[in-house]
């Protein structure tokens, strides 16, 4: 899973799959498709948190394509990690759920099938996440970006700038209690590339050339990048506490930090909400500041969508269960049983008109933010993008080297594992 670094609070699966039943006449050499003598199955994989929204909906789909839906529950990620295998044995399902992220890599091995969706439900970054070299793969149904908290208590609102961060960052009320020298007044995880990429981005740097379609391209080492590893790296060696710097803990100092009431504003995903309303802490959320040379803050834009399986025998019915799923009606359902943000743009209308700030947040951010990156050679830059913000927050070196030392890294891998592709 090449984002399991960030994802494993933020996911939740949810799978659906599509599968003939036996026709009573048993003549195996026909097309199940064709047969009109029995009734179709539809098999739908889910996790538990997503079972009642499907038993919820799934009554006027079976009625109006003559469809039984069954259900079976198999994680998202563990499902499409199966695929290659389950799918020539005929074990797949026919539909399935995938982040944005893996659509790439399953079209590209070709486990997936394409789907044009109806025009006009998504934004373009919902729509862009689910195309692989300009043709689209999946549904999308949720959307999830980062977005900025604060403490409600510490200040009154939303700061709009990173220039209004900077100040907070100065304020000695926000001192670290260990060390009065260093300040906590705002926190981000930016050795997390998840997190940090909107700064490279916003600054003029690129994961990939062409908008993030071309892996032979490389643009984390340069001007821009190098002002934004520049601009974080400052962070790290004169405002905050050491611990910072450290990977595997900095995620658990972060929320300590914020929850406690230490910690005036930080950047994080919508997966933090429940914990914060655990802490019972009284926070609001906003899109990211822009940052100090005035450009939008452009994180990645997240989210699920459903796919078809290659090998599916009924994609057909399978096109069919992906209009329906995502459509309007349906979408709003989602929202109102889940909670999570959905994709379509009507469903996401009546979630900010009912919802609240966080889910503005999100869904303002998301409009801003560049498509979750779903080409396979995404994998090898997570590591790397996260090394390259470690090694020059440390001052081991200049934000350039550590930039060409992880650009290196990171085009010596996709050259080993991809260059024959």
């Amino acid at each position: 899973m090449s984002m399991k670094k960030w994802r494993a609070v933020g996911m939740v699966a949810l799978t659906a799959t599509v599968a003939l039943s036996l026709a009573a006449c048993g003549n195996s050499k026909k097309s199940s498709e064709s047969s009109s003598s029995s009734e179709k199955t539809l098999t739908i994989s889910v996790d538990k948190g997503y079972k009642k929204y499907i038993n919820k909906i799934k009554g006027d789909f079976e009625k109006k394509n003559n469809v039984k839906i069954k259900m079976v529950n198999k994680d998202m990620l563990d499902q499409l990690d199966a695929l290659q295998l389950d799918g020539p044995a005929g074990k797949a399902p026919d539909v399935m759920m995938a982040p944005y992220d893996r659509v790439g890599g399953l079209a590209q091995q070709g486990q997936i099938a394409t789907y044009t969706a109806p025009s006009g439900r998504y934004a373009t970054t919902g729509s862009n996440a689910v195309k692989f070299e300009k043709k689209g793969y999946g549904a999308p149904v949720t959307i999830e970006s980062i977005v900025m908290y604060y403490n409600k208590k510490l200040i009154s609102k939303a700061p709009t700038s990173f220039k209004e961060l900077d100040e907070i960052s100065k304020d000695p009320k926000y001192a670290y209690e260990n060390d009065k020298t260093k300040n906590v007044g705002f926190l981000a995880q930016w050795t997390n590339f998840y997190v940090s990429y909107g700064m490279f981005k916003g600054y003029g740097g690129y994961v990939f050339g062409d908008d993030n379609t071309n892996p032979k391209k490389i643009g984390l080492n340069n001007a821009g990048s190098v002002e934004a590893i520049d601009y974080m790296s400052n962070y790290f060696k004169n405002i905050w506490p050491k611990g910072m710097q450290d990977i595997k803990a900095n995620q658990n100092f972060i929320d300590d930090q914020f929850t406690k009431g230490k910690t005036a504003v930080v950047i994080d995903g919508p997966w933090k909400a429940e914990s914060y309303k655990e802490a019972k802490l009284d926070f609001g959320a906003a899109v990211l500041p822009k940052l100090d040379n005035g450009k939008n803050y452009q994180a990645f834009g997240g989210g699920k969508a459903y796919v078809i399986s290659q090998y599916s025998k009924n994609k057909s019915v399978a096109k069919k269960f992906l209009d329906y799923v995502s459509n309007e009606a349906n979408q709003k359902t989602f929202y109102k049983m889940t909670s999570e943000i959905p994709a379509n743009l009507k469903a996401q209308s009546y979630a900010k008109e009912t919802g609240n700030d966080l889910t503005t947040a999100v869904i303002n951010q998301f409009k801003l933010d560049d498509p979750l990156i779903n080409l396979p050679e995404m994998s090898e830059v997570w590591d790397a993008g996260q090394t390259i913000v470690t090694n020059a927050a440390s001052g081991k070196m200049t934000s350039k080297v550590a930039a060409d030392k992880g650009v290196k890294v990171i085009k010596e891998k996709i050259e080993q594992k991809y260059s024959s592709k």
